[in-house]
């Protein structure tokens, strides 16, 4: 019988997943929190981009021209004229092009908004950025206007305007998303608060929590009460939610890490390997090791 190897050394080798951050692929050290750019100018490298990494920060992709493939987190969505795309840290992307792609990329750490002299919990303001949003591409409709946006933010920071406007015109672009998104989604915008504390919470604990009850009592609330919230607003119950969070953890690792599925399993909570592979295969259809095998395509 194989021996599961020590958490403290599984916590270890799950570091080896790289976390991406802003200095990693962008130079600038006038603007080390945010980066703004075009998606034209992207090096020949990201055209075919296989992401295996995890993000530091929030990104914005608005393409005005093209066409091709946008996955995220293992939805795969088309890339057409006026997409705007929104990620959040920590999520997985990749993307292929079948036609060149033009339009723009912003990236913003999380500590950028307090850099600037707001707060972090500002992006909360953002719907889009937030734990829990499912609707990670729209259609712009005001293409001219967010394009505006965008160019008159490249033109500052290519200009080396000072930080103060910078800071105002990517508020503007967020804005603007804002607004499109508003418009776009208009029956899921308006969220009880005790569900963005649920989703906070669940991202902080879903290895090590996996029950309604414990999410509940956290927030403040009884386990009905969350339920009746999630139904209300996502059509599924919190307990489906948690489920949800750890096959998207477990889809991540079994692609993007080097760890086995013993590894895997006790990782994310799960000390008996047996019920590990049951539950993954109960809300995928697969094993874990075929999951592997068919998205690396490994013989």
């Amino acid at each position: 019988m194989k021996t599961l190897n020590s958490p403290s050394k599984i916590q270890t080798e799950i570091k080896n997943i790289p976390m991406v951050h802003l200095t990693d692929v962008h130079e600038d050290a006038q603007n080390p929190y945010f980066y703004a750019g075009r998606l034209e100018e992207l090096p020949n490298e990201f055209q075919d981009f296989d992401s295996s990494h995890r993000h530091s920060y929030y990104a914005l992709f608005f393409f005005t021209e093209g066409e091709g493939n946008h996955s995220i987190d293992f939805t795969s969505h088309s890339i057409t004229k006026n997409s705007l795309f929104f990620l959040r840290p920590g999520q997985v992307h990749s993307w292929t092009f079948s036609k060149p792609v033009k339009g723009f990329a912003l990236k913003i750490y999380p500590d950028y908004l307090s850099e600037e002299g707001g707060q972090v919990t500002n992006f909360q303001n953002y719907p889009f950025f937030q734990l829990g949003n499912e609707n990670s591409k729209l259609v712009v409709e005001e293409r001219e206007q967010l394009k505006n946006d965008f160019e008159r933010l490249l033109a500052e920071k290519n200009s080396k305007s000072n930080s103060s406007m910078i800071y105002l015109l990517i508020q503007l672009v967020l804005q603007q998303s804002l607004k499109e998104f508003n418009t776009s989604f208009s029956d899921k915008v308006t969220v009880d608060s005790k569900l963005w504390d649920f989703f906070r919470l669940l991202e902080n604990h879903f290895k090590d929590q996996k029950t309604t009850s414990y999410y509940a009592k956290q927030i403040g609330t009884s386990s009905g009460n969350l339920n009746q919230l999630c139904q209300k607003q996502y059509g599924k119950s919190a307990k489906a939610i948690i489920q949800e969070r750890l096959i998207l953890e477990i889809k991540r690792l079994l692609l993007h890490s080097d760890l086995n599925i013993n590894q895997i399993a006790l990782t994310l909570g799960f000390f008996d390997n047996s019920y590990f592979s049951k539950f993954f295969k109960n809300h995928t259809d697969n094993s874990p090791e075929n999951f592997r095998r068919l998205k690396r395509k490994l013989p």
